[in-house]
């Protein structure tokens, strides 16, 4: 472990240039704890006001974030990426991955601020070129989940990427049936139903 890493822009073109080696350096660094749990914190709070801008921008196509409070939604997507880092992390190791959770905390912060700078370059061009925005949201999205998993690879150090699609599908699982749950018990409270119906 270090203390020190590329610099930003190096590891911006290496993340989508040569994303293994982009995971190494993320990795390679020793993060204290308190930074990890705080750059998650401000991911997810940028997150939600950039969502937040743009629902204002287009109100005829505002999504979920219009309808909850900004603290809420932030505190879920804050809580969503620490039960997923946890999930993989575990998923992982039961699939004979060696990854730590400050590991796949590093990595998701790293990708979480790079999809808000994807995400503001697409709000801007879309004011320009709504159909290349769309086009190009579309190609990013794919982007991103593709090194997604090669930086869960690299943190389990699988040698095969279909452990660590493995890793991301058992996860999604469990916060799937995890949310379906929670959403199912809360089902009468958010449609004003007596609890017994």
């Amino acid at each position: 472990m270090s203390d020190r890493m590329v610099p930003f822009q190096t590891l911006v073109g290496l993340t989508f240039q040569a994303p293994t080696e982009a995971a190494r350096q993320i990795l390679s660094v020793n993060w204290p704890r308190e930074a990890l749990w705080l750059g998650l914190a401000l991911t997810a709070v940028v997150n939600t006001l950039v969502l937040r801008l743009a629902d204002a921008m287009s109100p005829a196509q505002a999504g979920l974030t219009s309808a909850i409070p900004a603290v809420a939604y932030a505190g879920a997507v804050f809580g969503l990426h620490a039960a997923t880092c946890a999930l993989m992390t575990w998923t992982g190791r039961w699939l004979g991955g060696k990854a730590r959770f400050s590991d796949l905390l590093a990595l998701t912060v790293w990708l979480n601020a790079l999809q808000i700078g994807l995400l503001v370059a697409v709000i801007l061009l879309h004011g320009i070129l709504p159909l290349a925005a769309s086009l190009i949201a579309l190609l990013t999205n794919f982007a991103m989940l593709a090194i997604f998993m090669l930086f869960i690879k690299e943190a389990h150090q699988f040698a095969s990427i279909w452990r660590a699609i493995g890793t991301v599908f058992m996860s999604a699982l469990i916060v799937l049936f995890l949310l379906t749950f929670l959403v199912g018990a809360q089902a009468p409270e958010i449609l004003g139903l007596p609890d017994h119906v």
